[in-house]
């Protein structure tokens, strides 16, 4: 009997293992690199391909088809042992949620929509969404205190809308709204087309100005696969002072083997969005490449160019208006 007993439990507690799971993944990334600003600089710069972090995710099987869900990540800085996202613990994400076949919904600090339609161009530190300070890949890129539903594909598209309550503030304060937005996006794949479309609106973006000052921004991104070559387009408009600003650029991808190489152009204009500069638009050259050495790791090679207009300051290191800036970089890249 006790033999018995023993094997029941032994069998519970496969089966309840079996219905839960908990994952250890992070990324290991670190680049050698040379920028031009204000003055030129070579160093060990952290996470230029992808972040670095750790993380722990999880699901458990509620049954009828409903899971909860969870993802606590941690970035750090590979070249001084920092931590990231100004020292939060859970910095780059931390939610919970439930998902079945309605889709899911998420609480907690998550990315923005927009920054997954951002996703489909390039995030990383030398990608053109990056250089110039669009805020869905920006200051909300990821949200606080966000309630987050993704749906299911419907005809090969996706959506996700977001709610953020934005980060606490005292009673009587001039700006109870500071960070508070709202943002829906769209991304449609189907074969070799892909389509996204994004909408910000930030309740109010000023922690010191009484009242609301609110941001609109705007993303759409295009994109056709031949195959070996693939081509992406993108334009985002968005607040910036009290002009718009607006960023259109053009990439194309060609994959051999194991390796990728890209190259792309794009303008952005009024950059600071003044009405005082009237010469504040900026031109931006990348050049990429990627070679898989496994799944998990892999070499590559950036070298971004930008030529600012007398008004304009884009670029690396402290870039100085009216002068040109550039970084290149050569680096390494494991997952785990």
């Amino acid at each position: 009997m006790k033999k018995l007993s023993i094997l029941a439990l032994a069998a519970c507690a496969c089966a309840a293992q079996a219905q839960s799971s908990v994952t250890l993944y992070g990324v290991a990334d670190v680049a050698l690199e040379r920028v031009k600003g204000a003055t030129s600089a070579t160093r060990a710069a952290s996470g230029q391909q992808q972040g670095a972090r750790w993380g722990l995710r999880g699901t458990e099987d509620l049954g009828g088809g409903l899971k909860a869900v969870f993802l606590m990540e941690s970035g750090f800085n590979m070249a001084n042992g920092a931590s990231g996202q100004g020292g939060l613990l859970f910095g780059r994400q931390a939610y919970v949620g439930l998902a079945g076949n309605f889709g899911a919904v998420r609480l907690g600090r998550q990315y923005s929509p927009m920054d997954d339609v951002a996703g489909l161009v390039g995030t990383k530190v030398y990608d053109v969404l990056s250089v110039v300070p669009i805020i869905g890949n920006g200051d909300y890129n990821r949200v606080n205190s966000a309630v987050t539903y993704l749906s299911p594909k419907l005809a090969n598209t996706t959506f996700q809308a977001q709610y953020s309550f934005g980060n606490p503030r005292p009673a009587g304060d001039a700006s109870p709204n500071y960070t508070k937005q709202v943002s829906v996006h769209a991304i449609h794949e189907n074969g070799p087309l892909t389509l996204g479309a994004s909408l910000m609106r930030v309740t109010d973006d000023n922690a010191t100005a009484a009242g609301n000052q609110g941001k609109s921004a705007a993303l759409l991104v295009a994109g056709y696969n031949f195959g070996t070559f693939k081509v992406t387009g993108y334009y985002d408009q968005e607040d910036k002072g009290t002009e718009t600003m607006r960023l259109y650029g053009l990439q194309g991808a060609m994959t051999f083997g194991n390796t990728t190489v890209s190259a792309g152009v794009a303008q952005a204009k009024n950059v600071t969005g003044l009405a005082s500069a009237a010469r504040d638009n900026a031109k931006l050259y990348t050049l990429q490449a990627s070679h898989n050495l496994s799944k998990r790791t892999a070499l590559y090679g950036n070298l971004t160019i930008v030529a600012n207009s007398a008004d304009a300051a884009l670029g690396f290191n402290s870039p100085v208006a009216g002068k040109n800036s550039n970084g290149v970089q050569v680096g390494i890249r494991h997952r785990f």
